[in-house]
Protein backbone atom coordinates (compact mmCIF):
# COMPACT_ATOMS: atom_id res chain seq x y z
CA UNK A 1 0.00 0.00 0.00
CA UNK A 2 1.40 3.16 -1.23
CA UNK A 3 1.99 5.89 1.53
CA UNK A 4 -0.09 8.94 1.98
CA UNK A 5 2.89 11.35 2.07
CA UNK A 6 3.62 9.81 -1.41
CA UNK A 7 0.00 10.35 -2.64
CA UNK A 8 -0.08 13.99 -2.21
CA UNK A 9 0.68 16.45 -5.01
CA UNK A 10 3.08 18.95 -4.21
CA UNK A 11 1.36 22.78 -3.45
CA UNK A 12 4.25 24.48 -5.61
CA UNK A 13 3.75 22.00 -8.64
CA UNK A 14 -0.16 22.18 -8.38
CA UNK A 15 -0.01 26.14 -8.52
CA UNK A 16 2.42 26.22 -11.02
CA UNK A 17 0.07 23.56 -13.62
CA UNK A 18 -3.15 26.18 -12.71
CA UNK A 19 -1.26 29.48 -13.71
CA UNK A 20 -1.78 30.46 -17.71
CA UNK A 21 0.76 32.46 -18.51
CA UNK A 22 4.83 31.77 -18.20
CA UNK A 23 4.91 35.29 -16.36
CA UNK A 24 3.23 33.81 -13.21
CA UNK A 25 4.95 30.37 -13.89
CA UNK A 26 8.45 32.51 -13.59
CA UNK A 27 7.15 34.47 -10.87
CA UNK A 28 6.40 30.87 -8.53
CA UNK A 29 9.90 30.03 -9.80
CA UNK A 30 10.98 33.02 -7.81
CA UNK A 31 8.97 33.43 -5.12
CA UNK A 32 9.66 29.63 -3.61
CA UNK A 33 12.63 29.09 -1.44
CA UNK A 34 15.56 26.85 -3.36
CA UNK A 35 15.52 24.73 -0.09
CA UNK A 36 11.29 23.84 -1.52
CA UNK A 37 12.87 22.15 -4.67
CA UNK A 38 13.80 18.81 -5.17
CA UNK A 39 14.79 17.02 -8.39
CA UNK A 40 11.10 15.10 -8.93
CA UNK A 41 9.54 18.87 -8.59
CA UNK A 42 12.05 20.39 -11.00
CA UNK A 43 11.34 17.57 -13.26
CA UNK A 44 7.74 17.51 -12.92
CA UNK A 45 7.60 21.33 -13.56
CA UNK A 46 9.68 20.65 -17.09
CA UNK A 47 7.32 18.09 -18.00
CA UNK A 48 4.79 20.35 -17.84
CA UNK A 49 5.84 22.46 -20.48
CA UNK A 50 8.05 20.26 -22.37
CA UNK A 51 11.50 20.82 -21.85
CA UNK A 52 14.33 18.60 -20.26
CA UNK A 53 16.54 19.87 -17.31
CA UNK A 54 19.97 18.60 -17.36
CA UNK A 55 21.18 16.72 -14.37
CA UNK A 56 22.85 18.59 -11.93
CA UNK A 57 22.78 20.31 -8.48
CA UNK A 58 19.35 21.67 -7.64
CA UNK A 59 20.19 25.16 -7.74
CA UNK A 60 21.56 24.50 -11.35
CA UNK A 61 18.66 22.81 -12.53
CA UNK A 62 16.28 25.60 -11.24
CA UNK A 63 18.60 28.34 -12.60
CA UNK A 64 17.91 26.69 -15.85
CA UNK A 65 13.93 25.88 -15.73
CA UNK A 66 14.28 29.83 -14.86
CA UNK A 67 16.04 30.65 -17.84
CA UNK A 68 13.22 28.26 -19.65
CA UNK A 69 10.31 29.65 -18.17
CA UNK A 70 11.33 33.39 -18.69
CA UNK A 71 12.66 32.95 -22.22
CA UNK A 72 8.71 31.24 -22.88
CA UNK A 73 7.39 34.72 -20.96
CA UNK A 74 9.13 36.68 -23.26
CA UNK A 75 8.08 35.42 -26.39
CA UNK A 76 4.28 34.69 -24.90
CA UNK A 77 4.03 38.65 -24.30
CA UNK A 78 5.69 39.34 -27.71
CA UNK A 79 3.73 37.05 -29.72
CA UNK A 80 0.21 38.51 -28.78
CA UNK A 81 1.53 42.33 -30.28
CA UNK A 82 0.96 43.31 -33.79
Amino acid sequence: MANMEEEQVNPILLEFLDTDSFEEKYKILVATPTMDFDNLLIDNMASSIDVVIEDGDIESRLQDLKVCVRTRAKYETTRFRR
